[in-house]
């Protein structure tokens, strides 16, 4: 009886290690998955303040006049030209969608 109970005591620690080992390759696996994401999410971010510089020293270097800090929009109520840095802000829904098609894991609730 003893030794049976020993074997049984041995084959659910066994079967216990192979799902630890199991969870252990998922969240390795994981892991990586994330650091892939952040390491493109880098990319992104470091796209985006390349062409926010490259912008920002167009607007300078064609003489548009640097805004004070307190100075308002016009009167006429028609939007600049330019959408540049409001499209790096705020994506476009094609642009939101392809997010959430390459980077799942940041849009779910887990």
């Amino acid at each position: 009886m003893a030794l049976e109970s020993l074997l049984g005591k041995l084959e659910e620690a066994a079967a216990r290690i192979k799902v630890l080992e199991r969870e252990k390759n998922e969240a390795l696996a994981r892991i990586q998955s994330l650091e892939r994401e952040a390491n493109e999410l880098r990319n992104i971010i470091s796209l985006a303040e390349s062409k926010a510089d490259e912008m920002l020293k167009g607007a300078l270097a064609s003489g548009v006049p640097k805004a004070a800090p307190t100075a308002k929009a016009p009167a006429t109520g028609v939007m600049p030209a330019s959408k540049g840095l409001e499209q790096l802000v705020e994506p476009s829904p094609a642009q939101q969608e392809e997010l959430r098609r390459r980077f799942p894991h940041a849009f779910s609730s887990t």
